[in-house]
């Protein structure tokens, strides 16, 4: 028997157990993403709004996840991002301390956790997402994410460990397109559009190899699960599970 089948059917029976392998009440199985790629855009960002077409072009090519995170790191310009979060900025600022760079600009896309270019230049930006090599080609990390009927989600992680423990991440986001009306600062009295707009990130806790699973309630209307090295490290494997988008327009500043 091949050993990542080993592995697998070892989880299931670990999972059925203790009464925890997936039941016919499961709503909607997720799916694996060979690539993940993370924008880090600003509603106060002249180049932002291009950039942000950009990743909902890459989102829909197949085996990618992608992810727009609001930052507010142009706000003192006159216009408060209506869709930031602080948790989105430290993880930008993560990102920038592992990779060494100078500080943190916008739009900035991140590939696997690994890789960094600025969004601006469409070209540039998709020769770094098709020559971005693609995670767990050899599927070593069993993740899955599943939505259950009492709208609560199911990670479940098995496999080889990791070289260093990982952290396990829960992403809530929008398919959208998410459009705000800004009405001050460098994009005034433009539309700006987002997709794949994340909503919340959690930490669900740390991975060393062993057979894991998570619960959580109402992770609406989209999520994502990535496992990753720690302080803004590669991401080793990444699930997500979609559901209907929620068209909201952002009415200004917070």
């Amino acid at each position: 028997m091949m050993p990542n089948v080993l592995v697998r059917l070892c989880f299931v029976v670990v999972l059925a157990a203790f009464g925890l392998a997936p039941q016919a009440h499961a709503q909607s199985q997720g799916r694996r993403a060979d690539i993940v790629v993370e924008l880090f855009t600003s509603q106060g960002c002249t180049q932002c709004p291009r950039a942000n077409r950009l990743l909902g072009v890459l989102a829909r090519e197949e085996g990618a996840l992608g992810l727009t995170f609001p930052v507010d790191i142009w706000d003192y310009l006159g216009w408060d991002d209506t869709l930031a979060r602080r948790e989105f900025s430290l993880r930008q600022r993560e990102y920038a301390a592992r990779m060494r760079l100078r500080g943190r600009s916008t739009p900035q896309i991140i590939l696997n956790g690994k890789s960094q270019i600025g969004a601006s230049d469409w070209d540039d930006a998709r020769a770094a997402f098709s020559s971005e090599p693609r995670l767990d080609p050899s599927r070593r990390i069993d993740l899955s994410i599943v939505r259950l009927r009492s709208s609560r989600v199911r990670v479940t992680i098995a496999g080889t460990p990791p070289l260093t423990p990982a952290d396990v991440w829960l992403v809530a986001y929008n398919t959208g397109p998410v459009t705000v009306e800004v009405t001050g600062g460098p994009n005034i009295n433009r539309t700006v559009p987002h997709h794949n707009v994340v909503t919340a990130i959690e930490r669900l806790g740390g991975w060393s190899g062993e057979a894991v699973w998570y619960e959580r309630q109402r992770c609406q209307p989209s999520c994502a699960v990535l496992v990753q090295e720690p302080n803004g490290g590669p991401i080793l494997a990444g699930a997500y599970v979609t559901g209907p988008p929620r068209v909201r327009p952002g009415i200004g500043p917070r």
